[in-house]
């Protein structure tokens, strides 16, 4: 009883410790006084790529690199990775396996590789047509990774055992660890996936992080080589904190079944200086936080009031646009009874069948 009251105060004291030590740099943002918006207010442009034969039953994120999109999907059997050209046309398919053991995928443009994360420590490098180069397995966790110069790389431990020497994160060239950044002080029995753990501003002059159970948005600074809070999150008790949250499977389907708290987040993007990430549970709108202004925007509805009906509704981002994947019977069953105001969705919407059902990817 002991150990566990002493991990929970750990838990709640160290956000405040970073906070408190960067005063300058974290900002605390009041969850509750969002500002509601019409999200096509803030959309300069929409555009539409119809992918074809697809093969995956929902994606997890997606790398847009040169004139290629790479998606990390799943289907009933697995994962799978999918490429396509700029046009939507099919280009290949490789399976990853089971879905459960894939963690996540990073685009490596200074070797023109792409990389997958499977098992939280082993690293398949793979050239931009799909074609495997080789695989290698690392001596800590790795959930999820960011190329953040030539060399080395931020990568992240997931937070469960055998992590990276009591750290989440580790700069690292896996040759040596060249820096450590937020301790843990009781790693959790669990390691965890972060399909959009990191947001990128353009220029790739800064990193922000919004991890699993932690309601604090992180910034890295890539030239300083420098890892700080920069957003502190106040949910006024509403967001189910890693350490709130039940070992016993029951409570938490209670808890999720009865919106009792927010108890995740998903499609964390940076677009045009504005964050962007949905919340699961209690609230379950998108939030826009301006990092010019710090204001706080939030909506539950897309473009022309469109909603998506999945947990991780946008994609990616290159620093500019959100990518949003839409299904063709959910985009002809929306504008039944809606006007269409953008010209590239009202050009699409004849050549689609709600019987074919295949993804839209909508570039905002």
């Amino acid at each position: 009883m002991q150990n566990r009251l002493l991990y929970i105060y750990l838990c709640l004291l160290i956000p405040c410790i970073l906070c408190a030590q960067n005063n300058r740099n974290c900002t605390t943002i009041d969850m509750n006084t969002s500002k509601t918006i019409d999200f096509d207010n803030w959309v300069g442009n929409i555009t539409c790529t119809q992918l074809e034969n697809v093969t995956f039953y929902n994606c997890r994120n997606m790398i847009r690199y040169k004139n290629h999109f790479y998606f990390m999907g799943y289907t009933m059997t697995g994962s799978n990775l999918v490429i396509y050209d700029k046009e939507g046309r099919f280009i290949k398919e490789i399976n990853l396996s089971d879905a459960l053991s894939v963690n996540s995928i990073c685009m490596i443009p200074e070797l023109d590789e792409l990389w997958v994360t499977s098992q939280f420590k082993v690293i398949s490098r793979y050239k931009t047509d799909g074609s495997l180069i080789k695989r290698f397995s690392l001596p800590f966790n790795c959930a999820n990774l960011y190329p953040v110069d030539k060399q080395n790389f931020l990568v992240y431990s997931g937070g469960g055992p055998n992590q990276i020497e009591n750290h989440y994160f580790a700069l690292t060239d896996f040759q040596a660890i060249h820096n450590l950044f937020m301790p843990m002080r009781n790693p959790s029995k669990y390691a965890y996936n972060h399909w959009s753990l990191f947001a990128p501003t353009a220029g790739n002059k800064q990193l922000f992080l919004f991890l699993h159970g932690v309601d604090t948005i992180f910034s890295y600074d890539i030239q300083k080589q420098a890892l700080k809070p920069y957003y502190k999150l106040d949910f006024h008790g509403d967001f189910l904190l890693e350490f709130q949250r039940p070992t016993d499977d029951r409570e938490m389907a209670e808890i999720i079944e009865q919106h009792k708290y927010i108890y995740g987040h998903h499609s964390f993007y940076q677009a045009s200086d504005k964050l962007f990430f949905k919340l699961l549970g209690k609230r379950e709108d998108f939030c826009m936080i301006d990092l010019k202004t710090n204001f706080l925007y939030a909506f539950d509805r897309l473009f022309d009031s469109f909603k998506s009906r999945y947990v991780n509704p946008f994609v990616s981002s290159d620093g500019t646009n959100l990518y949003l994947l839409v299904r063709e019977k959910d985009l002809l069953e929306h504008y039944m009874n809606v006007k269409c105001t953008y010209p590239a969705i009202r050009d699409l919407l004849p050549t689609l069948n709600s019987e074919r059902n295949g993804w839209i990817l909508v570039t905002i």
